[in-house]
């Protein structure tokens, strides 16, 4: 049995995976203590688990975020992604150092599994005054931005005028690191007035490379290939869905045994503000196919703001292991786990998201052929219905995908992320 600390920032789509981690390594017989923020508590300790609050700009809710009237001034884009990364994820490393610190004093033998933007194990890594853990593993559940002369975190980028494709890249990867310049130094300074005495690599870099090892939950082939990625990432496959035992059927499951496809949509559970973006699209793009279309709407169905379709049912909630093995399509606005978790049950992925990191997972599903990215975040009813038809037809991305499916299989990212924490 070993003592683990598992930390995450307060963010429900950092923290999922993590406490999902968690759960299961409480399982096998270590002792966690989970690190988050305070608004979580009920639901780590509801799973069993030791629970320690963060505090300062470190314990915010997320759920508000968005609502900042400083943020609300900014354009989208560059100012507003530093301002975001800023205040989500390097403001709060003072008191993420803090309590980690507090942790290991009181009990040196302890491991610290976290997120990679959770930063507390920055401080003491780059020479800070301090207690590191026995080991560190740093999880990350989103598309790899590290940079590599063989790709950036959109995918290759075409070669210049002199056909030099690994100089390509390295400049659109000095781009990106330079767009986020005022958040490196925003944290550059927070880590020297801790102490450290060590440079910092380039921001999204380091978070990866400085950890003892990194688990990305992906598999090759989804992922961007990397041939001078660091020994120390590991891409581990994906930690099972959530089973959620009190979910009961909805009347008209049923009918999802019937011969006619089924396709799925979401916006997930937080970009489901304006159902208009894609869910709506969908079902009256699909009104008059031949299918049946599942809706998950992460939110009530009365937001609709149409009359649903008489193919078409929809749900507040429907857990991914019971839905995507009925599935023919899924239609999604990118996030990755959700994708992956398609791909993983052999479901093709039509992808239609244009924020956060929306983008990048759909570059990674149409460069490795396993479905059709729109290039939009609110596509026409059309622009869904020509995507779907092609990919019900489509037999050399249903095989890629087939394919891909069997490499999920072969990882089990719990075994394989407990054997990187004991090393």
């Amino acid at each position: 049995m070993a003592k683990i600390i598992v930390a995450a920032p307060p963010i429900t789509g950092e923290l999922t995976p993590l406490l999902q981690l968690a759960g299961g390594l409480s399982g096998r017989g270590h002792h966690i203590t989970m690190v988050t923020g305070s608004r979580f508590r009920a639901v780590v300790e509801s799973a069993g688990l030791a629970f320690t609050p963060v505090a300062g700009p470190a314990d915010f809710d997320d759920r508000l975020f968005g609502a900042d009237p400083e943020r609300a001034k900014l354009a989208p884009g560059p100012e507003m992604i530093n301002y975001d990364w800023a205040h989500a994820f390097v403001n709060p490393v003072p008191d993420l150092h803090s309590v980690l610190q507090r942790l290991l004093e009181q009990d040196p033998d302890q491991y610290l599994v976290c997120n990679t933007l959770w930063l507390g194990a920055l401080p003491v890594a780059l020479g800070a005054p301090g207690r590191r853990p026995r080991r560190w593993v740093a999880v990350t559940a989103v598309p790899l931005p590290l940079s590599s002369d063989d790709t950036t975190f959109f995918g290759p980028v075409p070669a210049g005028p002199d056909g030099d494709q690994k100089a390509a890249n390295r400049a659109a990867n000095a781009q990106f690191a330079g767009m986020l310049q005022p958040t490196q130094d925003r944290l550059v300074a927070l880590l020297e007035s801790l102490g450290a005495t060590r440079d910092l690599p380039t921001f999204v870099d380091g978070i990866f490379t400085i950890p003892d090892a990194t688990a990305a939950l992906a598999v090759p082939g989804v992922e961007f290939a990397r041939g001078d990625a660091p020994a120390s990432l590991h891409l581990v496959g994906l930690l099972p869905g959530s089973t959620n035992p009190g979910w009961q059927p909805p009347a008209w499951w049923a009918e999802l045994d019937a011969s006619r496809p089924v396709v799925v949509v979401t916006q997930g559970t937080l970009a489901n503000r304006d159902l208009s973006e894609l869910v709506e699209p969908a079902l009256v793009g699909l009104a008059d196919r031949d299918v049946t279309v599942v809706a998950a709407l992460g939110r009530e169905p009365g937001a609709l703001s149409i009359s649903v379709p008489a193919n078409a049912r929809v749900a507040e909630f429907i857990p991914f292991s019971a839905i995507l093995p009925k599935a023919s399509v899924y239609i999604t606005n990118g996030g990755y786990g959700g994708t992956q978790q398609a791909l993983a049950a052999g479901v093709p992925v039509i992808v239609a998201g244009v924020t956060e990191d929306k983008p990048a997972v759909a570059a990674r599903i149409a460069h490795h052929g396993l479905g059709i990215s729109l290039q939009t975040g609110t596509p026409t009813p059309e622009a869904v219905a020509d995507a779907t038809g092609s990919l019900l037809k489509d037999a050399t991305i249903r095989d890629n995908v087939a394919k891909i499916a069997q490499v999920y299989a072969a990882h089990n990212a719990l075994d394989e992320i407990e054997r990187l924490i004991l090393g």
